[in-house]
């Protein structure tokens, strides 16, 4: 795992990076309640990026916003 995990009272976000076949990165977040188990998760795709560091802030701006807004 390339990401990290935040957490916002009782929601989780944990954001990843997987490499393409094409050598670009998607950058993946995945939020759920504290309380469920991690196979509740929902993934919220963060975009298609040239490189992993791209891929990664842009995950981590996706899942700070999942956890502004409440999303889950």
């Amino acid at each position: 795992m390339t990401g990290n995990i935040l957490q916002s009272g009782t929601h989780i976000a944990r954001t990843d990076t997987k490499q393409m076949p094409d050598g670009t990165y998607e950058a993946q977040v995945f939020v759920r309640l504290s309380r469920e188990p991690e196979s509740a998760e929902t993934f919220i795709p963060a975009g298609i990026h040239p490189d992993e560091p791209s891929a990664l802030q842009a995950a981590q701006a996706r899942a700070q916003r999942a956890l502004d807004e409440h999303e889950f």
